[in-house]
């Protein structure tokens, strides 16, 4: 019985720990992706050859990402971001 009992407590420790560590590299895949895309968007607006049409469109990404950014994971902004 006791044997059961910690063999069972030891699957869903080593679980846990699987799922941990896949959800990790899952965030870690996306945030240099949007990091990346970020960085681009930010060259748009400071970029002195670009129309101001387009730096305001820029401007505006940059603004929504900020305020979502902290509620949102950086995967589900890719998806809107990226189609």
């Amino acid at each position: 019985m006791l044997f059961k009992t910690s063999l069972s407590v030891g699957l869903v420790g080593i679980s846990a720990l699987l799922t941990s560590t896949s959800a990790l590299a899952f965030d870690d895949y996306c945030t240099p992706k949007l990091d990346a895309y970020l960085s681009n968007v930010q060259k748009t607006v400071d970029s002195k050859y670009v129309s101001e049409r387009q730096k305001d469109v820029a401007q505006k990404v940059l603004d929504k990402v900020k305020a979502s950014r902290n509620d949102t994971k950086d995967c589900v902004l890719i998806d809107k971001l990226l189609p």
